[in-house]
């Protein structure tokens, strides 16, 4: 495996010296690995880190371990357990999929050898933080999971599904057990989520007290009265495409189901249930990779880029 080593880095810094101050350190960075790109094509695989920027011959992203800002901040270490408290996780997998046009709901459907929502269960099953998983499930299906009993590292359990996302969700918040610090909510419909953005929500949610994962839009968003006409553009700079897991502290949440069932209101995801309550939601930033799998395209989205975390070292 060839790489691009310090003197590649250097030699590509001298030419933009002069544009090298605090305000355009980044700017500067990205400049310096668009300048080794070709080197990148001969040398087959290539890395370079510089300034918080990472290289590779297929992508480009931000090294996590740099201070960004206080929207990006530093994740130079993984905190111990005690800092973020007990979690207990909601897995969401009652749903039918029908846009996925197969002949099994699409939590069950195979994805790199494993059915798709065992991603997410041993994922967040073998986390230490994590000391209750409560599966969401039609009970038809539950005989094929008590098997991770003794898989897992932290207690199993199952609640039953509702007619809407916020009565599944509700049912496995009455599940969850008395000591939990933080109940974290995650659809099994995203099974690549990754083990560093699960922790860093879990922090935030433990410092504010509701957080969820989301990412910068990328589209342009209209508004439209009718279907037919545009009525303004959005800002997209203002527009946040949000993820899971959403982490929630129990008690708040539990506040926030009472309201809404009270004024009888409809949420799309768990955090709105805070937004009804007046309180802040802390962002975290994802990654986009962190894909909803809704169509059978999704899956063919999927194993790529499980293929990629494979050739990388990356874990699944």
């Amino acid at each position: 495996m060839a790489s691009i080593n310090g003197t590649h880095c250097r030699m590509a810094a001298a030419n933009f010296a002069s544009a090298m101050n605090a305000k355009k350190a980044d700017t500067c960075a990205f400049a310096i690995v668009v300048q080794v790109r070709s080197r990148l094509k001969t040398a087959k695989v290539g890395v370079l880190r510089h300034r918080g920027w990472q290289f590779t011959s297929s992508r480009l992203r931000r090294v996590p371990r740099v201070l960004d800002s206080d929207r990006h901040r530093a994740r130079m270490t993984i905190p111990p357990p005690s800092d973020i408290g007990d979690v207990s996780v909601i897995l969401l997998a009652g749903g039918t999929g029908s846009r996925m046009k197969a002949d099994r709901p699409k939590q069950f459907l195979e994805l790199a050898g494993k059915t798709v929502v065992e991603h997410s269960l041993m994922l967040f099953g073998l986390m230490p933080e994590v000391k209750q998983l409560i599966l969401v499930l039609d009970k038809s299906y539950r005989d094929q999971f008590l098997k991770y009993r003794n898989m897992l590292d932290c207690e199993l359990a199952f609640a039953d599904p509702g007619n809407e996302r916020q009565d599944s969700v509700y049912n496995g918040l009455c599940a969850v057990s008395e000591g939990a610090n933080l109940v974290c909510v995650h659809d099994s419909a995203r099974p690549l989520v990754s083990e560093e953005n699960i922790r860093d929500v879990l922090r935030d949610g433990a410092e504010y007290g509701a957080a969820v994962l989301g990412v910068p839009s990328k589209a342009t968003i209209k508004e439209s009265a009718d279907g037919r006409f545009v009525l303004r553009t959005i800002p997209r700079q203002r527009l946040w495409e949000i993820q899971t897991p959403q982490v929630i502290r129990p008690g708040l949440l539990l506040q926030g189901f009472e309201k809404v069932r009270r004024e009888n209101l409809a949420v799309t995801d768990d955090v709105s249930i805070i937004e009804q309550l007046g309180e802040q939601v802390k962002i975290t930033l994802g990654e986009y990779t962190n894909i909803k799998l809704t169509t059978p395209e999704d899956m063919d989205i999927a194993e790529a880029i499980l293929r990629e975390r494979s050739k990388s070292g990356v874990a699944s």
